[in-house]
């Protein structure tokens, strides 16, 4: 997308300038990457970005991020949507809420789903322009309006359990995850860590043991970190908004528990679930477990085997495998 969205840009500004003045207090709503900011030249540019390793990264490029919007007032958003069409409507409900009084830029792929963004929107307020070039659509309208319908909150699925539009499997719990809950339950003991926990359901089946002494909860999404804390409701947990793969626990533990991602910022990335293997061996004891669950056709072996002494595949399904592997190779 990042190519798309400069020469979408770069055509707005250079036939539409006026909209893009360097005096605008400019917020972007969830930008992928430094370069999409940078590629605006614009001098008063916040961006908005609650995934931890591209919040990380536009902060080391010296752009100020920031993960809420109620404390500042700007008279121009832009907002790149994500796949989710709820997300997307919350960004821009939020957007109109940063915006008071000005314009509100609404980008996309056609991938992304613009186009039916585009038409929820023209039913709601005053589209003042839209374009398309290359593989996607732009979009304006100003500000004040009315978009308080768009606004998500947290909602209630089975077993009590809180999610959150955007997050990972908001509309229920994760079976994968449910099949590793079924292992983990009563074989855990001593201080561990569920590495990309999610909204939680991992760690509160986890924790219905008391050999548990301490979890580390660790999450790279805030509105599903914000939610699991909601669901986990246990003293023993300490939470953290940070990029899993660069995560260090104080000590080595005794077990983690995971249902690696593998896919990153809605693009496939088989890799990560490897990469996941490897944080989990560098953080545990000689003697600690790593439980973790997988979709059956991902390669995770051989990561595996690289890392761990030796490992087992428990009773899975045909769509999942559920893996127990010990005695962490540290290099």
């Amino acid at each position: 997308m990042f190519v798309y969205f400069f020469g979408q840009i770069e055509f707005v500004q250079r036939k539409f300038g006026p909209l893009f003045p360097q005096d605008n207090n400019v917020i972007f709503f969830n930008p992928e990457s430094p370069f999409q900011c940078l590629s605006l030249s614009l001098d008063n540019l916040v961006a908005y970005q609650t995934f931890y390793p591209v919040a990380d990264e536009l902060e080391t490029a010296g752009i100020q991020c920031i993960q809420n919007v109620s404390q500042q007032k700007f008279n121009l958003a832009i907002v790149s949507i994500p796949k989710s069409k709820k997300l997307a409507r919350h960004m821009i409900y939020s957007a109109t809420k940063a915006v008071p009084e000005g314009l509100i830029i609404v980008d996309g792929d056609k991938t992304s789903g613009i186009e039916s963004i585009i038409r929820d929107l023209k039913k709601h307020t005053k589209i003042t322009n839209v374009i398309s070039k290359a593989h996607g659509k732009m979009a304006w309208f100003e500000t004040p309006t009315n978009l308080d319908l768009y606004k998500d909150i947290p909602t209630k699925i089975e077993g009590g359990f809180e999610t959150q539009a955007g997050v990972f499997s908001s509309d229920g719990v994760d079976p994968a995850s449910k099949l590793l809950a079924h292992f983990i339950s009563q074989d855990l003991s001593g201080t561990g860590a569920d590495l990309g926990g999610g909204w939680g359901y991992l760690s509160v089946k986890a924790l219905e043991t008391n050999s548990i002494s301490e979890l580390h909860f660790i999450e790279a999404d805030l509105s599903a970190l914000n939610v699991a804390r909601n669901n986990i409701n246990d003293q023993r947990v300490m939470f953290y908004w940070y990029d899993a793969l660069k995560w260090k626990a104080p000590k080595l533990l005794d077990f983690i528990i995971m249902n690696p991602p593998f896919h990153y910022l809605g693009r496939a990335m088989p890799s990560l679930g490897a990469d996941f293997v490897k944080v989990a061996s560098r953080n545990l004891k000689k003697s600690g477990t790593l439980w973790m669950v997988a979709n059956r056709h991902l390669p995770y072996e051989d990561a595996i085997k690289g890392h761990f002494s030796s490992f087992s595949e428990l009773s899975g399904s045909k769509k999942f495998k559920v893996i127990r592997a010990e005695n962490p190779i540290h290099s």
